[in-house]
């Protein structure tokens, strides 16, 4: 990656509070993200959709477990 012309932002009392960066860099570096994240992460996040199948119901589950701290 390249070096990006920034500018620290800072409150009263001297902290970093932003980044100020130029809009062409801020593209630069949106459409790289993009590209790493593939088409907005939704092909990401497909890999992992489906149903699970539980053995127990839920919410006996957590009366259950809350029961053994009774």
């Amino acid at each position: 990656m390249s070096t990006i012309h920034k500018q620290l932002v800072t409150d009263e009392e001297g902290r970093p509070v932003g980044v100020l960066i130029p809009y062409e860099e801020w593209l630069r570096i949106e459409q790289q993200l993009g590209d790493a994240a593939g088409a907005n992460g939704i092909e990401q996040l497909r890999q992992h959709e489906g149903l699970i199948h539980l053995s127990e119901d839920p919410v006996a589950y957590q009366r259950r477990l809350r029961d053994e701290w009774a």
